[in-house]
């Protein structure tokens, strides 16, 4: 189940379709600074997952959903693990306005987080700044999972998998037909662990950073379909 308009070229808090002439009026001379100047041009790269939802199992009984508050961020800023990448991350998101993220809470504290983003979210993923352009435009009737943390990293695979099953089920109660999401190209556990839960590969992302860090510095992404 493919969604449309999946190919984009986003730079700053701006993104274009990525039509062929734009793409490489673009990437071919990014592509060739970069072998010149390695040092002023990094890249990173993710790959790109979508999950159709007509066909994800039940939630465990035993998983119980709640949409995050004002008063569960509170709790979250002042937890030893605030500084975590995922979960510094997702402070941000709602900092930026982004509010639809679930957390799922046991006796002894929350176990597992992570954010739903859709197309109303749009206006809103705009104003990340420097990582705006790994968000293009939600499409309509799609979601967008991001920032998945596991606060007991001992727990990660019975508790990922949990949580997702249900987070699929509130996606659909949305109204959503389906979810995307990108993992880092290097984090080969969580693309397994993705991969096992029914995610599957559909593109990749680019990052090319440009410049002379910490000044001057442009980020460029390309999402692209298929394995390129």
């Amino acid at each position: 189940m493919a969604h449309h308009n999946r190919e984009w070229l986003c730079v700053g808090r701006t993104c274009w379709k990525a039509r062929a002439p734009l793409r490489w009026g673009v990437t071919v001379p990014l592509k060739l600074a970069r072998a010149a100047f390695p040092q002023r041009v990094v890249q990173q790269r993710w790959v790109r997952y979508q999950r159709d939802l007509a066909d994800t199992p039940p939630p465990p009984p035993n998983v119980r959903l709640t949409r995050v508050s004002d008063a569960v961020i509170g709790a979250l800023r002042i937890r030893p693990d605030r500084a975590e990448t995922e979960l510094k991350s997702g402070l941000r998101f709602w900092d930026a306005g982004l509010r639809r993220a679930y957390v799922w809470i046991a006796e002894d504290g929350p176990l597992c987080i992570q954010w739903l983003l859709t197309s109303d979210d749009n206006p809103r993923l705009r104003r990340l700044n420097e990582w705006a352009g790994l968000y293009p435009p939600v499409p309509a009737g799609w979601g967008q999972v991001e920032n998945l943390f596991v606060f007991a990293a001992s727990q990660l695979g019975s508790v990922a998998t949990g949580f997702a099953y249900a987070l699929f089920e509130e996606a659909r109660l949305a109204g959503l037909d389906g979810l995307i999401t990108h993992i880092r190209e290097g984090n080969r556990a969580a693309r397994q662990w993705a991969e096992c839960t029914g995610w599957r590969r559909y593109g990749t992302i680019t990052r090319y950073q440009v410049g002379w860090p910490p000044l001057l510095v442009k980020s460029v992404y390309l999402h692209r379909n298929g394995g390129s």
